[in-house]
């Protein structure tokens, strides 16, 4: 990239047990100076999203909600749209739309929703992002594509933002349409067989991210200098012995401890240590917007105080 990016910072949520509770989440991710709340979308133990973000929208005042990421093929984009359309006006604003085009085979299974293939599910989702933004635009709106049709809706309301879209993934495809399509691209490692196991993770190496980052660019183009790279931390510890945390680690994800030390979905040492290997993938691949998984929220406060904004 031609230009650095100023640090941000995210906090992803998905369990609470109260509304009280869930709401203490949201105000203290922002009082941490985490600029957004997401979630994700899942069928197994998670609060659903739409309600869950509204309500932590209106327990807190500047911080960002969102999904990350909505699964795609549980939502008609036209509902979908209003709904997060909704969420943004009443929010003053403060929606983020992560879409993803549906990995977990458990869901599926839960829902009785086929699961198509992958490269269908990709299709599907870049011409819902369409349908979404044509929705949102002025005035009356038609689509008639592969998947949906829309006929001369003036979709109300309108959200008064420019609702970022991220779209996260790990494979060629994904990437590349992400680039066309979306303002935030999320690096992910590429889901093998449907499920997170041993040849998924094999992809979250830290030389392959370089190989991801170049199907981003051939995707996006003219383009790629607008478009914010993002990454989520899957494990995160604080630790004076990243050494044996790593090699406890390796074998529930099939990776050696080596690649678990250096893969930037893995930050385990002390708080510097974690900043430092910030700055340095930064530097390396023009990621600045890093979301932190819920058990991680407290323990990385110092990091988001000492990168936020530089």
């Amino acid at each position: 990239m031609t230009t650095k990016r100023p640090f941000r910072f995210g906090a992803k949520a998905k369990v609470a047990n109260s509304g009280r509770e869930w709401a203490d989440i949201a105000k203290q991710a922002e009082d941490l100076g985490y600029v957004s709340l997401q979630i994700d979308d899942h069928y197994t133990k998670q609060l659903a999203p739409v309600p869950a973000l509204m309500a932590a929208a209106c327990a807190t005042s500047t911080l960002k909600v969102g999904t990350l990421v909505a699964g795609n093929d549980f939502r008609n984009p036209v509902v979908f749209a209003k709904e997060a359309a909704t969420i943004d006006m009443l929010s003053d604003g403060r929606f983020m739309l992560g879409l993803g085009a549906g990995w977990m085979k458990e869901d599926y299974t839960i829902t009785g929703i086929e699961q198509s293939d992958a490269i269908t599910r990709i299709q599907r989702m870049e011409e819902a992002i369409d349908v979404m933004r044509g929705l949102w635009g002025q005035g009356a709106f038609s689509h008639d594509g592969r998947f949906y049709s829309v006929s001369e809706i003036d979709a109300w309301p309108k959200p008064v933002s420019n609702i970022p879209i991220i779209v996260g993934g790990g494979g060629e495809k994904l990437l590349g349409m992400a680039g066309r399509k979306a303002d935030i691209v999320g690096i992910n490692p590429k889901i093998v067989g449907r499920a997170i196991n041993p040849r998924s993770m094999a992809t979250a190496a830290a030389d392959v991210v370089d190989e991801k980052i170049r199907y981003v660019k051939a995707g996006a183009g003219d383009r790629f200098d607008e478009v914010e790279l993002s990454l989520q931390v899957f494990v995160t510890v604080v630790t004076d012995d990243p050494k044996g945390v790593a090699e406890k680690y390796a074998p529930a994800f099939g990776l050696p401890p080596e690649v678990v030390l250096t893969a930037p979905y893995f930050q385990i040492g002390s708080v510097e240590q974690i900043k430092e290997n910030l700055i340095a993938l930064r530097e390396r691949w023009g990621i600045n917007y890093i979301a932190f998984q819920q058990d991680a929220t407290a323990a990385m406060a110092p990091v988001v105080a000492a990168l936020s904004g530089k």
